[in-house]
């Protein structure tokens, strides 16, 4: 017999995009940024063998790491990461962002979200806000199933409404929301030597113009 109950609508875009694309995974989850602030959910309890690791000290913390730096030996690998508000805090996310990348099994599967257009808020710093592009750039070992903003909805191209306050474009917020599998380890892949955080961390500063990269030999 069919339940009379209806389903439960999504009480937000992001909820609207994990119902409809994200699906992690069976077997060990990671979830980063896993302390509980207020009425935040404890996102552990959704799966049956999870470590909750955070920088900080607190309820749902299993682990107190700092993904910036070098990873410990005991923590293995993971075949589903959660990475959810995190990046925007870190102040090095593409040294988080490889890291993660370095804990996920082949085929492991990663659901990140983050700020667009959001106010400034600390736990316990704020530094950045990330476009669908900053997303893939950051994780250049994920194969995406989706990269969305989602907002008052769901949207997949570049650009996405605003409403007019008096002579000005109002932004509503706005998070970038992504979910992808982590790409195989191929051959010229695993042969490739992994990277330190610290030739990571040089590696960007060069891009971007951050001043010496520092060498291999620093």
């Amino acid at each position: 017999m069919k339940s009379s109950k209806a389903p439960r609508l999504p009480a937000s875009s992001l909820e609207e995009f994990e119902q409809r694309v994200v699906t992690p995974r069976a077997g060990r989850t990671l979830i980063v940024g896993s302390q509980v602030y207020g009425d935040k959910e404890d996102r552990r309890a959704r799966y049956p063998d999870v470590v909750g690791i955070d920088m900080l000290a607190g309820p749902g913390v299993d682990r107190v790491l700092d993904l910036e730096e070098s990873l410990p030996d005991d923590l293995g690998l993971f075949d589903h990461v959660e990475c959810m508000s995190v990046l925007e805090h870190s102040r090095r996310p593409w040294l988080l962002a490889a890291n993660i990348e370095r804990l996920m099994a082949p085929g492991a599967t990663l659901f990140v979200s983050v700020p667009f257009v959001w106010r400034i808020h600390g736990y316990p710093n704020d530094y950045w806000r990330l476009t669908p592009e900053g997303v893939r750039a950051l994780f250049p070992e994920i194969e995406w199933t989706a990269v969305m903003l989602a907002s008052h909805g769901l949207t997949e191209g570049p650009k996405f409404g605003s409403t007019k306050v008096g002579a000005h474009p109002y932004f509503a917020r706005t998070e970038t929301v992504a979910f992808g599998t982590r790409k195989p380890y191929t051959p010229t892949r695993a042969a490739r030597p992994r990277r330190t955080s610290r030739q990571v961390d040089d590696e960007h500063r060069a891009a971007f113009g951050g001043g010496d990269a520092g060498g291999a030999d620093a």
